[in-house]
């Protein structure tokens, strides 16, 4: 019975994604008894992952370069809902080939330049607003942080 739920179970592999200091590059790393999965191409799937992790730093690093230009004024929350779509859509791809960040939230501030809190919130965020139309652009980005904006869902 306990070998039939195993098989049952959609077993996920821990991922690592560990970014070179001088070239900038991201390599990942995971679990060895994922190399003893013959069904997968385990290199090709990593290459994917390190693309797709570099692709995601650029259009985070352009969001907020641009959340930084209005800084000036109110700080738009759409924005930072863009953020959190691009996390949780990035975390879907890895799921479905059967991985998993390890410490997720500390990998992207890492490499993002925020802090830990801020990746939680934004994910926490874009998962209570499921829509980008539902936001009010007038409501500053910080009460939406903060979880005090009159919009609730």
């Amino acid at each position: 019975m306990k070998r039939i739920i195993k098989a049952q179970i959609n077993e996920k592999y821990p991922l690592k994604i560990i970014r070179d200091k001088i070239t900038g590059r991201c390599k990942t790393a995971t679990s060895i008894d994922k190399l003893d999965d013959e069904t997968k191409n385990i290199r090709q799937e990593l290459s994917f992952i390190e693309t797709d992790y570099t692709i995601l730093l650029s259009n985070i690093r352009g969001l907020l370069s641009e959340a930084s230009v209005r800084s000036k004024k109110k700080a738009d929350p759409r924005l930072y809902w863009l953020i959190g779509e691009h996390i949780l859509r990035y975390l879907e791809r890895i799921d479905d080939l059967g991985f998993y960040i390890v410490k997720q939230n500390k990998t992207f501030a890492a490499d993002t330049g925020m802090s830990e809190s801020s990746i939680g919130k934004i994910i926490s965020f874009r998962k209570r607003f499921s829509k980008i139309s539902m936001l009010d652009p007038e409501i500053s980005w910080s009460k939406y942080r903060d979880n005090k904006s009159a919009k609730k869902t």
